[in-house]
C-alpha cells in the first residue's frame, strides 16, 4: 500500500504555523532591542525609528492570523524596513568600540535576518511534508548559527578600546584648553577660530550618552567624541580659510551638528 505525499490543508497550516511563530518571534525581538537602544543606550526618541518600531508590531500581528502570505509579508516589510536604516547600521558595524550600539544593530540585523528566512520557508514550502508542530530541521542549526555569530560579535565590541588621547593630558592641563562642548545633538559654539602653522588644542566635551566627532574634512581631523567624557583635538591648519566642521555619526549633521571654522592668516 502506497502512503500518499499529499499534505492536507490543515498540515500546511500547522507547519506555517510552527515557523510563523518563528517570524513573529524574531518581529517582536527586533522590537525590543531597538525599544532598550532607544531607551538606556541613546536615551532618546527616534521618530522615524520609533514608527517603524509600530508598524512591525502590525505586521507581527498579521502574521498571527495565519493568512497564507502573512510570512512573506513579514518578508517584504523586513527588507523596507532595513533600508532607511542603512547608514545607521553600516556606521554602527564599524564602530563596535560604541559598544550598546553595536550590540543592538548585530541583534537588530540577526533577528530581520531570521524573520526573512522563516519567511521566506513558511511562504515557499508549498506541499513538502512537514512533521506536525515541527520547522524544518535545518532551521534549528540556522537559529543556533545566528545566535553564535551574534554573540561572538558581541564579545568582540565588549574588548577595551585603546585609551583616549585625553588621557596623556592631566586633569589640570585639560581644564585649561579651550574647550567645544557637544550636548543634545549641538555643538554650543558656531564658529571656531585659528591661526595658520599654530597648532590648536582643544577639549571636546562630550555630555550626551552617545558618542559624537570632532570632523574637519580638509584638515583630515577625525576625533571621536565618548559618551560623557572629554577628548582632545590637535591638529595644524596650513592653509588660511573657511572650513567646516562637524560630527560624522548618521544624522548628527542633519540635526545640527555642523559649523565654521575660520583660518587666518
Amino acid at each position: 500500500m502506497s502512503t500518499s505525499t499529499v499534505v492536507t490543508r490543515a498540515e500546511r497550516q500547522t507547519s506555517q504555523s510552527a515557523l510563523s511563530k518563528v517570524v513573529i518571534a524574531a518581529l517582536l525581538g527586533n522590537v525590543l532591542v531597538n525599544a532598550v537602544l532607544q531607551a538606556l543606550v541613546l536615551h532618546t526618541l527616534i521618530v522615524p525609528l520609533t514608527i517603524i518600531l509600530a508598524l512591525t508590531v502590525v505586521v507581527a500581528g498579521v502574521v498571527a492570523t495565519r493568512w497564507r502570505w502573512a510570512p512573506l509579508l513579514a518578508v517584504l516589510w523586513c527588507v523596507l524596513a532595513i533600508i532607511p536604516g542603512m547608514a545607521p547600521y553600516s556606521y554602527n558595524l564599524m564602530h563596535p568600540a560604541e559598544i550598546g550600539t553595536f550590540i543592538a544593530t548585530v541583534l537588530g540585523l540577526a533577528l530581520y535576518l531570521i524573520a526573512i528566512v522563516a519567511g521566506l520557508t513558511a511562504t515557499f514550502a508549498g506541499d513538502r511534508p512537514v512533521a506536525e508542530g515541527r520547522a524544518p530541521g535545518w532551521l534549528y542549526g540556522f537559529l543556533v548559527g545566528v545566535a553564535a555569530f551574534s554573540v561572538g560579535a558581541s564579545l568582540v565590541s565588549l574588548i577595551p578600546p585603546s585609551n583616549s588621547n585625553a588621557a596623556a593630558v592631566s586633569p589640570e592641563a585639560l581644564a585649561q584648553l579651550p574647550a567645544l562642548v557637544a550636548t543634545q545633538t549641538k555643538f554650543d559654539r558656531t564658529e571656531l577660530r585659528a591661526k595658520v602653522g599654530e597648532t590648536v588644542a582643544l577639549r571636546l566635551d562630550n555630555r550626551d550618552a552617545q558618542r559624537h566627532y570632532f570632523d574637519v574634512d580638509e584638515l583630515n581631523v577625525h576625533v571621536p567624541m565618548p559618551a560623557r567624557t572629554a577628548a582632545v583635538a590637535l591638529f595644524r591648519p596650513t592653509r588660511p580659510g573657511t572650513y567646516t566642521f562637524y560630527c560624522q555619526v548618521p544624522g548628527h549633521r542633519e540635526a545640527g551638528m555642523v559649523d565654521t571654522l575660520i583660518v587666518e592668516p
